[in-house]
């Protein structure tokens, strides 16, 4: 692949990525950006042109969803995801269509061959149950230290 590491690597730093909240696309590295702008990317289909309010509702949709973990809005989020290369705009603004594989820069295909065959938002649910549930018991094992100490 490229510098990123392999598939296991790039799934990780996305799975580490998705169980935060409020994250800020400015405030990431360009490698994570593009990264957490794969989510987003994967709300248009492969193939499949749309327009601008369709473009917009799906962005929408995925920020409630798999997307979550962005502090964004669709506006910002569409422009991210042409000026990085995931998706492409025709000359007028109007249509929008994702970027084919075999067009998108290498460390963008890394990524895209990564999550190829996931379905991206049951991994990603699949994820904060995995970190919910490790947060879960991070705290019971607290629990009896906690009463513990209240009990001395």
């Amino acid at each position: 692949m490229d510098d990123r590491g392999n598939v296991n690597d790039i799934r990780a730093e996305l799975a580490t990525l998705v169980c935060k909240r409020g994250v800020g696309l400015g405030g990431l590295t360009h490698p994570q950006r593009e990264l957490a702008l794969a989510v987003a990317a994967h709300a248009l289909p492969l193939g499949a042109s749309a327009s601008e309010s369709e473009v917009n509702l799906a962005l929408k949709q995925a920020l409630l969803a798999e997307a979550r973990f962005l502090d964004t809005d669709h506006v910002e989020l569409r422009r991210w995801l042409v000026d990085i290369g995931w998706w492409q705009r025709d000359g007028f603004g109007r249509a929008y269509r994702r970027t084919a594989e075999d067009e998108l820069r290498p460390a963008l295909q890394a990524i895209d061959a990564a999550l190829a065959g996931l379905d991206l938002p049951a991994w990603i649910g699949e994820r904060l149950t995995e970190h919910r549930t490790q947060g879960e018991a991070r705290r019971a094992a607290w629990a009896p230290r906690d009463s513990e100490e209240a009990n001395d």
